[in-house]
């Protein structure tokens, strides 16, 4: 397992140190070696991914190239096999080189370097060339493919023994995976090397497993970061056998991308747990730049072509930017400025860099609470970081005003070197930040955090001591001269080391300066509450008026709770009642905004009130058009932004209170506080319907007609409608009134019911008797009867059902001579008129006349209505 183990470890390799001479022209693994000390990594270059090798690849190399340029490119494998160098240009296109043009055969040729126009002798190999053309400014990939091909699995190729980078190595064949020497330069129209043009994102190596002293690694390279801070490293005499290489800004992170700042307790399984060097970067996850010698100085800020993730832009050497904060502000999650709630806070800065952040809240003299610690990632730009408003112990900070002071500083140029099941670091890694003269180290201090690692104990495993040296543990960092976190010795085993099958971090950054808030931060507790809500009836009817009498209070006037202003108070009614007024009157708080709404069914207004007060509505509403049964209303008291109800604050920070059912559930699904009270005691009660009839029915009536009067009572409610009043006026067409139910009283011609109770969704039916009078007044054409029902429920309205039926007599008839003569006389032409009478309110239907015409009449004619003549007989 040892002859495949993984060593990714994001900080060191090329061993490109401060070297000049023959040595500072050019790039490439002669840089590695520039005093030939150590054991020589080769590279494993092959697209086939394994437990070592989680993010292979052919060993892309990166060139920044301008027209009049010419690239040189070489490898130790060339001619063999499969093995070719891939170039890839800015636009995209790819030239494949083949053949033996471009071998490095021996440590000589690889120390000389390429061989430039116009040179003749020495031991410089010949070099493939590519002239940079007009308009082909821009970044060059170069991929080295061994000659098993691109996707080789074998380990062919491997030293069978410690080869030390002072001397050749093993003689390759068609077969081998690895290389062991490679190089990428650029000259320019002076035939001049120009050196720091060529960087990596990431390597794949492979060194022997000799643990000895002169066997081990020890590279040295330059990462150019981001914001245009450069390191040397020295990876001092280090060994991970198989291993990647490359460097970020994050190290391992946890699921949500932050970095662990901590070494994990395996190297299997967490690809997930660190960024992807072969991608394109983004706001929070950088891969920094490997070269192998100091940056040049003419690389630009950004350029365009080949690079990371495909084609695109990348950044290059920016300005050095000193980490900075600015606009500290602190706001509560709800959006108030300097008021938090158990919610929290949002702490809110611009950084001109990208990287790690350390925010302290702490009290101002006298001390009211613990100092409180959050670190994360910023991105360059506005940031927000949420702070759930509690002490440096876990405790929300104390209600009322509380000075405190904010203070954020930026961490900068940070780098992390991640190793992956790295055997020994037994003089751990030397990390020097240079100055911006590139003249002189500013610092050389490193942070690690094993407290993760489970010890395994023997002879040489020697793990890192102090096990913990980080930021919060040592805050000043430890040199890494003098101990660059350091594991393992030289007469460790292969196996059972502190760093087998681990991933190791080691770190280190710029550190901004302070930016400081001095505020006073408050928190508000309220606990708000309805006490009560009082109709001023217990029954209403339609179209009736209730009175509500509201109680609102603020907590209990105790120190552990605060005043509030503008807190949200409604009262809501149902459908088919109105709201027609509110009157608020408090000795202590105040009301503002106060409406009702469109559809009058909410009354909504803002409450300023200190704590203990109290405060009482006077809500005049309307009962217009609702079902029989209880009325249900409601009123509520919501908590401000970024104030905390103790027992109706909902607990999502992204939510605001705008809703105080979903305050009342404080993140559960039953709602349970004090904040909304409901009042059910007013019961809508129907009118009573009545409706009056004879038994029977009948079409008519006649003098001596005997009829049963009924009057039917209907009650809808659920309640028994009690204390109804009923009376009957007979008219006085009817007489001998008896048969009187229910306990009704005549008085003369006027019945008189009381005190009646009509049952439940059910009906009451008072009946008497009563005779149609023999002799009816001419005219009477009907007999109307008309009842009054009085609910006690709308006293003023009596309900009157009606009965009346059409009469039915005998008709009367009066014959007369048209002009009524007094005399007549012989030849007199006279014309006679039946008038035939119905008194009565129906219509007569039937009825036979006759005329016996006296013998002295002659010449009948003219005879009206379809009369006919028989002789002297019509």
């Amino acid at each position: 397992m040892k002859h495949f183990t993984k060593f990714y470890y994001f900080a060191s390799l090329l061993i490109c140190f401060l070297f000049f001479g023959q040595y500072s022209y050019a790039d490439g693994s002669k840089d590695l070696y520039p005093g030939g000390n150590g054991g020589r990594a080769k590279l494993r270059s092959s697209t086939s991914a394994s437990a070592s090798y989680p993010f292979a690849s052919l060993n892309t190399h990166h060139v920044y190239a301008k027209a009049g340029e010419t690239i040189t490119m070489a490898s130790s494998v060339m001619g063999l096999g499969n093995a070719r160098i891939k170039l890839t240009k800015p636009d995209g296109t790819t030239t494949s080189y083949s053949g033996p043009t471009g071998l490095i055969s021996k440590r000589v040729n690889e120390v000389a370097g390429p061989r430039l126009p116009g040179v003749v002798g020495g031991d410089y190999y010949d070099p493939i060339l590519y002239a940079v053309p007009v308009g082909g400014d821009g970044i060059y990939s170069v991929d080295f493919v061994p000659p098993v091909g691109e996707a080789g699995t074998n380990t062919n190729g491997r030293e069978t023994s410690g080869v030390l980078a002072s001397v050749d190595w093993k003689v390759p064949t068609s077969s081998d995976v690895v290389i062991a020497a490679w190089d990428v330069s650029i000259y320019g129209s002076s035939n001049a090397l120009i050196s720091g043009r060529v960087y990596s994102n990431v390597l794949n190596l492979d060194i022997y497993n000799d643990f000895s002293a002169t066997r081990t690694y020890y590279g040295k390279m330059y990462v150019l970061t981001k914001d245009g801070y450069i390191y040397k490293v020295d990876n001092n005499g280090n060994n991970g056998i198989s291993f990647e290489f490359f460097v970020n800004s994050n190290g391992f992170v946890n699921g949500a991308g932050e970095p662990l700042y901590k070494s994990l307790n395996t190297s299997t399984g967490i690809s997930s747990q660190i960024k992807d060097p072969r991608t394109a970067d983004n706001t929070t996850s950088v891969t920094h730049k490997m070269f192998y010698t100091l940056p040049a100085n003419d690389l630009p800020q950004s350029a365009s072509g080949a690079v990371a993730g495909g084609t695109g832009t990348t950044w290059l050497k920016n300005p050095r930017l000193v980490p900075k904060v600015s606009d500290l502000k602190l706001f509560g999650v709800e959006g108030t400025e300097g008021q938090v709630s158990n919610k929290g806070g949002n702490i809110k800065f611009s950084a001109n860099v990208s990287g790690r952040y350390i925010i302290e809240i702490s009290a101002i003299a006298p001390a009211s609470f613990p100092t409180r610690t959050i670190t994360g990632f910023a991105s360059a730009g506005s940031n927000s970081v949420n702070w759930d408003g509690k002490d440096g112990s876990g405790n929300p900070l104390p209600s009322g005003n509380s000075p405190a002071k904010l203070t954020v500083r930026l961490q900068g140029a940070e780098v992390h070197f991640p190793y992956f099941d790295m055997e020994i670091n037994p003089n751990g890694i030397k990390l020097e930040l240079l100055n911006e003269g590139l003249n002189a180290v500013e610092s050389d201090v490193v942070f690690w955090d094993d407290t993760d690692i489970t010890l395994t104990f023997g002879a040489n495993n020697s793990p890192s001591n102090p096990i913990n040296a980080s930021q919060s543990a040592v805050p000043a960092g430890t040199s890494s001269n003098t101990n660059g976190h350091k594991w393992g010795n030289n007469s460790s085993p292969a196996s059972g080391t502190f760093g087998d099958n681990r991933s190791m971090d080691t770190w280190t950054f710029v550190l901004g300066a302070e930016e400081t808030l001095s505020t006073v931060i408050s928190t508000k507790i309220a606990d708000l509450k309805v006490n009560s809500i009082t109709p001023n009836v217990s029954t209403v009817g339609a179209n009736g008026n209730i009175t509500y009498t509201v109680e609102v209070q603020n907590s209990d006037g105790s120190a552990a709770y605060s005043d509030v202003a503008n807190a949200p108070f409604s009262f809501n009614v149902p459908a088919g009642m109105e709201i027609v007024s509110a009157v608020y009157v408090s000795a202590c708080g105040t009301e503002t905004n106060g409406t009702i709404s469109a559809d009058k069914l909410h009354y909504n207004a803002e409450l300023t009130l200190t704590n203990g007060c109290k405060g009482t509505y006077t809500i005049v509403t309307k009962a217009v058009g609702l079902p029989s049964g209880k009325i249900i209303v409601e009123a509520t008291i919501m908590r401000p932004n970024d104030v905390n109800d103790p027992d109706a604050t909902n607990p999502d920070p992204n939510v605001l209170p705008t809703d105080p059912h979903l305050e009342c559930k404080n993140g559960t699904a039953t709602e349970s506080c004090n904040n909304i009270k409901y009042n059910n005691v007013v019961t809508l009660i129907n009118k009573i319907t009545a409706v009056k009839s004879i038994v029977g029915n009948p079409a008519t009536v006649k003098p001596g007609d005997v009829l049963t009067y009924n009057i039917i009572l209907t009650n809808t409610d659920a309640l028994p409608k009690t204390g109804v009043t009923v009376s009957d006026a007979v008219p006085s067409t009817l007489t001998a009134i008896s048969a009187i139910d229910n306990g009704g009283v005549a008085t003369g011609n006027t019945i008189n019911w009381t005190n009646l109770t009509v049952p439940a969704n059910g009906t009451l039916t008072l009946s008497f008797k009563a005779t149609v009078v023999a002799n009816l007044p001419v005219g009477t054409i009907s007999i109307k009867n008309t009842a009054s029902v009085i609910d006690p429920i709308d006293p003023t309205t009596p309900i009157t059902p009606v009965v009346e039926k059409p009469t039915e007599g005998k008709i009367t008839a009066v014959k007369s001579i048209v002009g009524d003569p007094a005399t007549v006389k012989s030849g007199d032409v006279l014309t006679y008129n039946i008038v035939l009478t119905n008194s009565f309110g129906t219509a007569k239907t039937g009825v036979t006349a006759s005329d016996d015409v006296p013998n002295t009449l002659t010449g009948i004619t003219a005879i009206s209505n379809a009369g006919t003549l028989v002789g002297n007989k019509i």
